[in-house]
């Protein structure tokens, strides 16, 4: 708990020995930001090269020497260059790595180069820039590089600071009084606390709202600790798996390493180490986050479109292997719920423009954010942008708010109802009222669970989205 220089001859004959070793399935300098000396003209970028494009290319100027180089974000193990060259291809050139562009090493050194096709093992070599650095060209014309495909580990995650739990609730299996909720181990605070009732076992949790990766849980106690404890964590808050178990604590302060994707987050305290509870000033969550994104995003921006949808713009720089985006939402100023998904187009260094529109905006405050999924399952967020929308100005009513069995809508005499529909905050429909010619309908909700609701009602020269509460 509280616990290398190669030459173009020398390079075919270690080929076979490092091959194997190395991963060629990843190119992990694709999409990534590149840099060069020069280049021929506009239409041959230096980007060009790490597109994973075969039909387009870097080209430099027509003279010697000349580079082309990328970052791939951080420093990582690295294992093979490949190069891709159109016509002008390089004779004599030269590998190098650094980890800040002004200290290059070569690694790998080529002369007499004669092949369109140059596969250059570097095993044991770790850098953050990898550059090829041309030094005499094979033609009259520059260098030109359809494809500089750099092999290796790809950047692991890095634990990010962010608690995750900030601001929640919090859910407990008991407390002292109400002086000591459990939303008081969640709210920045080490003023304020969460206490149990003083008996065994015992148990808090927090909802982060979506799935992270986690990889810490910061404990801050009061004098009432807990000796033995396990960080559980759900998708639903019924099934439960332990990612650690700690015994014979005696600290006040616990950092505890965890690994595992989850919503919910929870310490359950099997023996206290006073007669009184447990008491937690603080738990907080944090999970990982990539060290070099997927993705370039440009803008992303959300735009209500009248009182009755919002539209959701945003752009790509570059895209590497990019799946697909989920549109997430929140309306309680807290959790977010997925609800629409927009695919990408996977692979691009060129800005690529997408776009959303969300039907079911409710009055007052609505949050948006994009969560980019990459084709192997990881994922990371976009900046929340959120839209203010008035209240529509009708004169619909749906009440009683909070409800427990029922909600009934009604609009002015004289007026009709034509539509009642019943969603979920992610947009599904659960239920829809049609051609009811009356100024006032009853709605069942007995059959729903606790929890929030959009009702959209249109009366024809009016409509709109109300936020209801079924407890």
């Amino acid at each position: 708990m509280k616990k290398i220089i190669f030459s173009f001859m020398l390079f075919l004959s270690v080929y076979s020995r490092t091959f194997s070793q190395c991963n060629t399935a990843l190119i992990i300098s694709q999409g990534h930001p590149a840099f060069a000396s020069s280049v021929e003209n506009a239409s041959y970028p230096p980007g060009n090269a790490f597109d994973g494009d075969r039909t387009t290319r870097w080209s430099s100027a027509f003279s010697d020497p000349q580079y082309l180089y990328v970052d791939l974000g951080a420093v990582v193990s690295l294992c093979q260059v490949d190069l891709i060259w159109e016509a002008a291809y390089g004779k004599d050139f030269t590998i190098d790595v650094a980890n800040d562009t002004t200290a290059w090493t070569t690694v790998a050194t080529i002369t007499g180069n004669t092949s369109l096709n140059n596969t250059i093992p570097i095993p044991g070599v770790s850098g953050r820039y990898v550059r090829m650095h041309g030094t005499a060209r094979g033609t009259n014309n520059g260098y030109s590089l359809y494809g500089m495909h750099v092999y290796g580990t790809a950047p692991s995650p890095s634990c990010d600071g962010t608690d995750l739990a900030l601001g929640d609730a919090g859910t407990a299996s008991s407390t002292e009084s109400i002086a000591f909720p459990a939303s008081s181990a969640f709210d920045g605070d080490l003023g304020t606390r969460w206490s149990s009732a003083f008996s065994d076992p015992q148990s808090i949790y927090a909802d982060l709202g979506d799935t992270f990766n986690l990889c810490n849980v910061i404990l801050h106690w009061e004098s009432a600790y807990a000796t033995n404890f396990t960080i559980d964590v759900s998708q639903d808050t019924v099934n439960w798996a332990t990612l650690a178990t700690i015994t014979g604590n005696t600290a006040l302060i616990d950092t505890v390493p965890v690994s595992g994707l989850a919503r919910y987050v929870r310490m359950t305290g099997t023996a206290r180490a006073t007669p009184y509870g447990y008491s937690l000033y603080e738990f907080t969550v944090n999970g990982y986050v990539a060290t070099t994104l997927p993705i370039v995003l440009g803008e992303f921006n959300a735009s209500a479109e009248g009182d009755r949808t919002v539209l959701l713009r945003w752009t790509t720089e570059q895209e590497t292997n990019n799946s697909h985006f989920d549109i997430l939402r929140s309306i309680d100023n807290n959790h977010f719920t997925v609800i629409g998904s927009v695919n990408s187009k996977g692979n691009s260094a060129i800005q690529t423009s997408y776009a959303w529109v969300d039907s079911l905006p409710v009055p007052g405050q609505n949050e948006y954010r994009l969560r980019q999924v990459d084709l192997d399952g990881k994922y990371t967020y976009s900046p929340i942008r959120t839209v203010d929308l008035a209240p529509a100005g009708t004169d619909i009513s749906v009440y009683p708010n909070p409800t427990t069995d029922h909600a009934t809508v009604t609009v002015p005499m004289g007026e009709q109802i034509i539509s009642v529909v019943v969603y979920s905050t992610t947009g599904e429909k659960l239920s829809a009222y049609n051609g009811i010619q009356q100024n006032s309908l009853t709605i069942p909700m007995n059959g729903l669970t606790s929890g929030l609701y959009l009702i959209r009602v249109d009366a024809g020269q009016q409509a709109q989205t109300f936020k209801v509460l079924k407890k």
